[in-house]
This record gives C-alpha cells, structure tokens and sequence, in this order.
C-alpha cells in the first residue's frame, strides 16, 4: 500500500516545484522598469530610497552576490526566495488557527493568486520580503492570542512581532497596517492588553527599527511622505467611479477571481455561524487586512491606485475559504483550486506569449516620432538588444572621436533610466546622470550628488524610446547643451516587425545650468 504523504510533505513539493516554475518563467522575461529601477538601489545601499525602504535594495545586493551575477536570474532570485518562505508560514499560519489540513488549503490558494506567485513571487519588488514579514508577523499575532499574559512566552512573542513587523515597514510602509491591525485589537476586542507593557516594548523595538526611514525624511524634508500623499491626496480631485472600478477589477484579477470568490463567499458563510472557528482568530485577520484593502479602494475614488497595493490584505484573507475548504471530506486539491490555478497558468502563460512574441507594438501608433504609445509590453522587452546595439554605437563614436569615451548619458525621468543603467551602463560603463526634478527622477536626484558633475562644455548621449517621447522633456534637456545632432535610431523588433525606435541623440557644449 503506498505510503501516503502528510500536507507538510505535500506543502514541501508545491513549494518546490512552484520556485521551479518561477525560475523558469522569471527567465523568459527581461526586467522591467521597476525591476531595473530596484536593483539600481543595490548599487548603492541606503537606509531609505526616495520611493520606498530599502529592503528590496539589500535582498537584490545579496542575491546578485554583491553585484556580481548581472543577470535577470539573480536579481529575481531573493523574490523567489522569498515566496517559498511565505508559502510555508501560510501553511503554518493555517495550521495554527485549525490544522494542517486547512494549512494546506491555504497553501493552494495562496500559491494561485497572481500576486503571491507573480508580483511578489517572481518579479522582484517591495512586496517580496513584505510578505514574508507580513505573514510572520500574523502568525505570532495568532501565537500570542494563545499564550498567557503573565507567562515569558507572551513576553517573548511580542518581541518577536516587534521585530518582524519592524522589517515588514522596512521592507514597505504598508506594514504599517500591522500594527494598526493591533491597536483595533486593543481598542475593540481586548483592551486588558493596554496594561500589557511588553506592547509598548514592542512598539519601541519597530520603531527603533524604521527610525532610518524617518531621519532619512527628516534629513530630506519628508520627501518620501510629500511624494505619497500626493498620490493619494483627496484635496481638490474630484470623485472618479472609472478609477474605482478599474481598481476593483484589478484587485479582482491579480488576486484571483476564483479567491475573491471563495473569500466573500466564506465571509458570508462566517456571519451566518456556518464555519466553526476561533473568533479572536478572524477578528485580528479582519483587522489586519481589510483596512488595508478598504483603505486602496476609497483612495481608488480619486486617484488611480495599483492592484497590488492591497495584495497582503488579501493574502491574509485566504485562511476563511482555507477553512471552509477542509470541513467534511473534499479531496485534497478541490476543483475550485484546479480552477485557480488554470486561471494563473493561462494569464501566465498568455502574458509571456504576448511580452515576447506579438508581432510589433499593441499600441495603435503603429509607426511614426511616437511608435508604440501607451504599450506597456514595451517596458519589459527588447532592452538586451538595444544594450548590444548601442554598445556598438558607442564604441564607433569613440573610434571616430565623434564623442569622447566615457561619456555621460543623461536622463529625465527615474524611467527608462533604470532599463537604461541596466541594459545599455552596464556594459558601457557610462555613467547615467539625471536632469530634472525631483517628482520625475525620484531616487536619481539623490545619487546625482554621488557622482562626478557634467563640466562645461561636456557631451553626453540622451536615449529615449518612442513609447515614452515627450517633446518637452527633448526641449527641456536639450537647451541644457550648445548643439545636437539629429537622433540615432535603433529599432526594436518583435517577431519580425518593427515595435519601437529608440533614439540617441548626440548632445554637446553643455553648459553648466543643470537644475541643482
């Protein structure tokens, strides 16, 4: 009679082959704007970056094995990483609040949301080492829910979260939504806890941990924060029903719609008293997660929000269904779960057909100064080619002594200069410099201060795509210099047709009057 696996097992294979899966599917595709952007911190380690902390600059400086392996592979590698982490404290987190069955099931529904196994699993963001401090720091919420207060290990537990939920912040500010999720706690369900000072302890102990993201700020007039919150400021923007149901079908759709489901579903099945479950369980998981995710929809009123803003909210929200799923005698993979995962196979695998092989550019511009308009498969192809192509430009113009080795290339907006320093400053060797404000160059402002300045009279290259070409921003850097030559084009093909230009401009003579 075979032997038959225990969930743990069965979570240790779907770990194992998913970050399998990940690894192959991170492989296909070239880095994306983002991306390139993040690893560009890892070029120069901080304690907090203009857009957000620096976790994800660190985890990419330790896979890349100090920047060594310049590779696609390794700088996706700590969001892989990561995922099989969070995976296992989602089947913890299950088993604690009723058994390893209902781990189980977490497992595969968490495995199945685009967010978990894309966003945050394979491409590599903020959100990777989020989730595993997120997810950590729940489980010891629900561990000291069964602890006794006058006991060490409560004492312990809550060290612990102050920790976890410290690192969570430092990986991004939503984690934030941690402890607001326990101050509800305290406010509405417990309030013996206020007199609880291993709390405050705790507090201390996050807030010691992210004091760099608020010197940095302070040090900085609170740039980060000035940033944010105008992006979601409601001052003055009027109320936008598209933006909003084009954030609910997002969050909809990078959480799985069969997961959306499952979870409304059961929440309705728990108001009916038709799921047995610890109540103080699901009041903290409440907490924790749907002022996170009510929060993105009514900023979603007046601005335009990204899906996986709300993705940890979410995620934590997987354990009702997890315990709907593990009643009674359902096989161990449900249908609803074979339905999840073909939807995450078939978007997958739909957006890597596309990403790679569609012939020319989606946009409607088909050809023209701006080919490839509004394209967003454009930001994530083709940039190891032109890399190639321009590096045999360069080399020529210096051969020629039409340009001078070694010179800079300026850039306007914090992208494309990333795919740009990635793809094209790597293998030259160039330095990438950035002429603008602040709100468009974001951390590229703060690491001009670290390079050496355009002189008098310097030339320099300027590469824009036809996707992203603004006749301002050309006027704008071009006034900086005495002269230009007409642009270089390098076109991008995709399955034979052409998608995008990107132009090269010579510049030269500049003088001297960039916006300090």
């Amino acid at each position: 009679m075979p032997k038959v696996l225990s969930y743990q097992h069965k979570t240790f294979i779907v770990i194992a082959l998913f970050s399998v899966l990940r690894l192959v599917y991170g492989h296909t595709l070239e880095l994306n704007a983002d991306e390139a952007y993040y690893w560009t911190y890892a070029n120069d380690l901080q304690w907090n970056y203009f857009d957000h902390p620096p976790i994800v600059g660190w985890l990419i400086r330790f896979t890349t094995a100090n920047l060594i392996f310049h590779n696609e592979f390794f700088v996706r590698l700590g969001a892989i990483i990561s995922c099989a982490i969070s995976t296992w404290l989602m089947f913890k987190i299950g088993t604690i609040v009723k058994d390893q069955r209902t781990g189980w099931f977490a497992v595969l529904l968490y495995t199945s949301s685009l967010y978990v196994s894309i966003n945050a699993g394979t491409i590599i963001l903020p959100d990777s080492p989020l989730m595993v401090f997120w997810l950590a720091s729940i489980f010891l919420l629900l561990k000291i829910l069964r602890s006794n207060p006058d006991t060490k290990e409560f004492n312990v537990l809550w060290y612990l979260f102050g920790i976890t939920s410290g690192l969570c912040i430092m990986s991004k500010v939503c984690g934030v939504f941690l402890w607001c999720g326990v101050v509800l706690y305290i406010i509405f369900i417990n309030r013996a806890w206020l007199k609880c000072r291993v709390i405050y302890l705790a507090a201390a102990i996050t807030l010691i941990i992210i004091s760099p993201i608020i010197i940095w700020n302070v040090q900085n007039d609170f740039i980060t924060y000035r940033f944010h919150s105008d992006r979601i400021s409601m001052i003055g923007s009027g109320v936008h029903l598209k933006f909003f149901f084009k954030a609910l079908l997002q969050q909809i759709s990078i959480n799985n719609p069969v997961n959306v489901f499952l979870i409304i579903y059961n929440l309705w099945l728990l108001i009916k008293g038709k799921i047995l479950v610890n109540k103080r369980d699901v009041q903290l998981l409440l907490l924790c997660s749907l002022p996170l995710i009510f929060l993105v929809l009514f900023i979603s009123l007046f601005h335009e929000t990204f899906a996986h803003w709300s993705g940890p909210g979410f995620c934590c929200l997987l354990i009702l269904p997890a315990i709907g799923l593990a009643k009674g005698k359902r096989r161990d993979i449900p249908s609803v779960s074979i339905w999840a995962f073909i939807y995450l196979f078939l978007i997958t695998s739909f957006s890597t057909v596309i990403i790679n092989y569609f012939p020319g550019t989606l946009s409607l511009q088909k050809q023209g100064l701006k080919m490839g308009d509004g394209d967003l498969t454009l930001d994530i192809y083709g940039w190891k080619d032109v890399g190639l192509q321009f590096d045999s430009l360069y080399r020529k113009d210096v051969a020629d002594k039409i340009m001078p080795p070694g010179a800079s290339i300026v850039v306007t907006n914090w992208f494309p200069a990333a795919n740009i320093e990635y793809y094209i400053s790597s293998i030259t060797k160039q330095p990438v410099y950035g002429i603008g404000s602040v709100d468009d160059l974001h951390q590229y402002y703060y690491t001009n201060k670290l390079k050496q300045r355009l002189k008098d009279g310097d030339s320099a290259y300027l590469i824009i795509p036809s996707h992203v070409y603004y006749y301002r921003t050309f006027g704008e850097v071009s006034s900086e210099f005495a002269s230009f030559e007409m642009p270089l084009i390098i076109t991008q093909i995709r399955s034979g047709i052409a998608c995008q230009y990107i132009y090269v401009y010579r510049l030269k003579g500049f003088k001297g009057n960039i916006k300090k």
